[in-house]
Parts: C-alpha cells; sequence; structure tokens
C-alpha cells in the first residue's frame, strides 16, 4: 500500500468548488474566463507552541480568450480577522497590491491565436491563528476581472480546526478473485481532527466492470453520463450517515457489496469520505445522474446509533486528509489478444495500405484506465525496399533509429471482442520481391526499444506475432478482425497523420507520475474541478477521471492500486 497525493483523475475533491463564469466586458463575445475556488476549506489549528502549518489555496483561472488583456484577482480577507491570516501569491509575475486586508493581484496575459487557451493557478497562503475558536468560519471573498469587466465574486468559508475523517491502512489489493462474484472491501474511518464530524458521508466510484450489489436507504445511486465504452453505464453512490465521529474515535462501515462483471480482469472501487455531503461531491453530480436515496430498507451505518439531529460538519482538515482510498479486484480471468494484418496494394503493388490490428479475443475486457497507458503496443518491422509513404496514424511513430520499425500504441480500454487497428501508407520498390512484414504485440514500454515481450493478461502469446507478404497481391493473417468500433473512451483509433520526429509518446517509464514530497511545512488545499495538486507527499500516483471530463481528488488518496509496471496494473 502506499500514499497518493495526485490529484488529476482520480474521482472525489476535498473541497467543492465555485466556479465563477465571467464573459468580461468589453471583451469579444468568445472570452469567457472562470475562476474555481473552494466554498469551505479547514485549516490546521495553531498549536499552543511552535508555528502553525500554512496551507496553499489552490485557485485556478481558466478560459478562452480574443486577445491579450489583463486578469485581476481580488482578494478581500477582512472576514479572517481572529480565524486566520492571508498571504497573495505572487507568482505567474502578478503585481499585487494591498489595501488593508484587501489584495488586489493583477497578471497581463498576452495572447497567442494558435492558444487562445489562458490558464493560470495561483496559491495564496492561509494560516490559522493561535487561540482561533474552532466551529466558526472565517470568510474570505475572492472576485476576478478579466480586461476591466465586472468582477463576479464568492466567498470561501475559512475554519481554524475541525473534522479529519481518514481511513485506516491494512486494505490490500485482491487478485485471484472469479468473474461474476462478489466482494465486500473491509472500511474503518478515523477521525483525526480536533472536532465531531457532525455526518458521516461516504462516496463509491466503481470503474467499468463492478457493479453495486445491494442498495442502501441512504445511499443515493447514479450512473456516469458518458455513455461511451468502458464508462457508459458505470456506478456511484452517496451514503449519508447521520452519526457524529468523534475526535479519536475509529468507526466500521457496513460491508457493500460489489458485484465482479463476467468480463471483468482490473476493476477498482474509490472511496471517499467527508464530514458533509457538500464539499467534496459536487463533482459527482456534474458526471452522474443520480436517483435520491429511496429512505426505505436497510441503511448503511458506522455500527453506532444514528441521529435525527445530526448536521454536517465543516470540511476535512487540509493538508492531505487521507480521505480517498482505492482498492483494486483482479480478477482470475486472461485476455487473448491476437495480432492481424491486411495488405491492400495499389499500382501494381509499388504503393498500398497495410492495416495492422490488436484484436481481444476475451474472455476479459482489458483497461488501465487509472494509468491512462496503452493496453498494448503494435510493432511492425518493414522489410527491406518498404517506405512509409504518407502520414501515419496519430498513435504510430518509427523508431527513432530505425525507420523501418514502426510502433502504434492502442488506447488504455480494449472491451472483449474489440480490436485496434492502423492504417498504415507504403511504398514498396519491388513487388516482386515478397518481402515481409513481421506484425508483433507487445507491452508498449517495450515497443520503443524494439522488443517484442509476452503480454502479462495474455492467455495465448504464440498468436501475437504474423507475417504479411508486401507485394501485388492483397492478402491477410492471422484472422480477419472485426469491422465494428473499438469502444475507445477517446473516440477510437485516429486517422490524423503524427508529427514526425522521435516519439514523446505517453508511456511512463518511471513508477509515479508526480514529484514526491520537498519537505516543506507549506502544504496545499485543493479546490476547483479539474485542478492539479501541486504539493507533494509520501508518494504519488496516477488517478485518472474515469470518463466524467476533469475532475480532482479529495484530498491524500491511500492507493492500493500499484501502478501498470511489467507485471502491474492500475
Amino acid at each position: 500500500m502506499r500514499t497518493s497525493r495526485s490529484r488529476t483523475l482520480g474521482l472525489a475533491t476535498a473541497l467543492a468548488a465555485v466556479t465563477l463564469g465571467a464573459t468580461a466586458l468589453p471583451a469579444h463575445a468568445a472570452d469567457a474566463v472562470h475562476l474555481d475556488v473552494p466554498s469551505a476549506l479547514s485549516l490546521p489549528a495553531a498549536p499552543d507552541s511552535g508555528a502553525a502549518t500554512a496551507v496553499q489555496l489552490i485557485v485556478n483561472a481558466t478560459g478562452t480568450t480574443s486577445g491579450e488583456g489583463d486578469l485581476v484577482i481580488t482578494y478581500d480577507a477582512t472576514g479572517l480577522s481572529g480565524i486566520a491570516t492571508f498571504v497573495p501569491d505572487g507568482s505567474w509575475g502578478q503585481k499585487c497590491t494591498a489595501q488593508g486586508q484587501v489584495y488586489t493581484c493583477t497578471v497581463h496575459n498576452y495572447w497567442n491565436p494558435q492558444h487562445p487557451d489562458l490558464q493560470y493557478q495561483f496559491q495564496p497562503t492561509l494560516t490559522a491563528v493561535k487561540g482561533a475558536p474552532q466551529g466558526l468560519a472565517g470568510h474570505l471573498t475572492i472576485s476576478e476581472s478579466w480586461k476591466g469587466g465586472a468582477p463576479v465574486s464568492a466567498d470561501v468559508a475559512v475554519y481554524a480546526g475541525g473534522p479529519k475523517l481518514e481511513f485506516k491502512g491494512g486494505l490490500d489489493n485482491v487478485t485471484g478473485v472469479k468473474p461474476g462474484s462478489t466482494v465486500q472491501p473491509p472500511l474503518e474511518v478515523t477521525n483525526n481532527g480536533t472536532l465531531e464530524s457532525g455526518q458521516l458521508v461516504l462516496a463509491a466510484v466503481l470503474s467499468p466492470g463492478m457493479n453495486f450489489q445491494q442498495h442502501y436507504a441512504n445511499c443515493s445511486y447514479g450512473t456516469s453520463r458518458d455513455s461511451a465504452r468502458p464508462f457508459g453505464g458505470t456506478a456511484a453512490a452517496i451514503c449519508t450517515v447521520n452519526t457524529s465521529v468523534k475526535p479519536g474515535q475509529t468507526v466500521t462501515v457496513d460491508p457493500m457489496a460489489l458485484g465482479l462483471d463476467a468480463d471483468a480482469l482490473y476493476t477498482d472501487v474509490q472511496f471517499t469520505v467527508s464530514p458533509n455531503g457538500t464539499t467534496g461531491f459536487e463533482w459527482m453530480s456534474r458526471g452522474y445522474d443520480f436517483t435520491p436515496a429511496s429512505g426505505t430498507g436497510a441503511r448503511l451505518t458506522v455500527g453506532l446509533p444514528e441521529s435525527a439531529d445530526a448536521k454536517p460538519g465543516p470540511p476535512n482538515v487540509s493538508p492531505y486528509p487521507q480521505d480517498s482510498v482505492i482498492v483494486q479486484y483482479t480478477a482470475d480471468s486472461h485476455a487473448d489478444f491476437a495480432a492481424h494484418g491486411a495488405w491492400a496494394p495499389t499500382d501494381g503493388g509499388k504503393k498500398g495500405t497495410l492495416t495492422v490490428s490488436a484484436h481481444n479475443g476475451g474472455p476479459a475486457s482489458v483497461g488501465y484506465l487509472r494509468s491512462g497507458e496503452p493496453i498494448a503496443a503494435v510493432l511492425v518491422q518493414l522489410p527491406a525496399g518498404v517506405t512509409v509513404a504518407g502520414g501515419l496514424p496519430a498513435d504510430c511513430r518509427p523508431l527513432t533509429d530505425k525507420p523501418d520499425v514502426l510502433a502504434c500504441n492502442t488506447g488504455m480500454w480494449v472491451p472483449n471482442g474489440g480490436d485496434e487497428s492502423f492504417a498504415l501508407p507504403l511504398a514498396v520498390a519491388d513487388p516482386a520481391a515478397g518481402g515481409k512484414a513481421t506484425i508483433s504485440l507487445t507491452p508498449a514500454w517495450e515497443a520503443w526499444e524494439n522488443k517484442v515481450q509476452p503480454l502479462n493478461f495474455d492467455s495465448e502469446n504464440a498468436n501475437n506475432t504474423v507475417s504479411l507478404a508486401l507485394g501485388s497481391a492483397p492478402g491477410h493473417a492471422g484472422g480477419t478482425p472485426s469491422t465494428g468500433p473499438s469502444d475507445q473512451p477517446t473516440g477510437g483509433r485516429s486517422g490524423t497523420p503524427a508529427s514526425s520526429g522521435s516519439p514523446s509518446a505517453g508511456v511512463s517509464r518511471s513508477a509515479s507520475a508526480t514529484p514526491g514530497a520537498t519537505g516543506s511545512t507549506t502544504q496545499n488545499a485543493y479546490a476547483g474541478s479539474g485542478l492539479a495538486s501541486t504539493g507533494g507527499g509520501q508518494g504519488t500516483g496516477t488517478l485518472l477521471g474515469l470518463g466524467i471530463g476533469a475532475v480532482v481528488l479529495g484530498g491524500g488518496v491511500i492507493a492500493v492500486t500499484a501502478r501498470r509496471r511489467r507485471g502491474t496494473h492500475s
């Protein structure tokens, strides 16, 4: 088990995001700048002795502009008196001025017609004041104005101290699970904060290949609004338990029965816990269609009585509450991948299209949905006298030092029965020579080293390499792939020509996606939709949103899912 601080894809926000949309005047009608800020934030209470922990508040400004101009961010910290101190961020060449506790920061955005998007991340710092009353919110007002337009404002409730609901460790990945069976991950939650939680709200997000076997009366269940496979129909739940967890208290969540689908292989569930149902789960209402809790039948509990008087508490204390846990279930299954090739000559065989494919013969669907890495690569060795005669698909590149070897990455999802195909335009110097192309399937990281290795999920690697003559006659090898769509979440393989040069393909060779902690005592808080942490932590992880757009993870994640690297998967 390792702790991850990645906030990119993963699947729950630590704070409620308030998006301020301003079409600033007199900007062009196409101009739209949005400011993402949290609705509430809990700071660590200041200790009796020593320095308090400072927290960086992540504020993102994004949008599309039609020209250069000034972006003005204003912070009114007047309402933080007696609760917290505030220091603006001076990055991005900002010019900040102060008038009392009101800070005005201006950054000039230089416009590029080729890249009209505006993207800034600001990190002002907040620190709890010694002796600040716990449970009482101060208020920070943040506003933005683009090119002199009328400002749009939002209020951030800031607490000194608060609850800190965190999952206990001890959860392990589970392997060898039978497809179609039911699992019940054990969950224990401890309040490591300084205030009672008020409530305990638990969210569960299932990856493709999993389903809820039981519905509780106090849970709202939803399905993904993304209709494309693999995310179409994936499920989530938000459960409100009217039990207040005291500081230092540990509770055990009732087992939640989860089923594995018949084609499951690499599946997982992500749980997120919060003291309330308003800070941390807004992204789910944007990504899922929920049915209100039924209110009838068995309730999900934490082994303690519920109270009708229970009220939501402040957000989990920043930085990095361990409020999200991912448990991966690897099914006892496999996927029989096979290489296919088809040659369609023109001009008497002097030109033609070689279509190479990776076919998944099942029974499992294979997805590396959290790492986002390719399932496999199709490696093509061209014979002597055969060269590339046009633009390659976007996912294909010649090897840097071997122009006669082409590597094409599949997507991060290949369903049972699906194909990943790539059309390669070729020129043949001598069609009568009968030169043969060799088409092989290999792990993506091996392709760029021109190595053919077994696919570790494949039950039969003998059919992963085929040869095909490139002459005046059409031909095929390895069977005939299906003509249906590959159901890629990004729309399948693209025929858009790739840029020339060495591959900068997204095949990570490292075991983590983000640098680790630097040891700084200033930490980050997380806010807004689609924001990414710049803070460190005890390790990192790749936790990508499961097909619901830009999503941020809430708090630190006890990530028991391993990144896929030569035998591990995520």
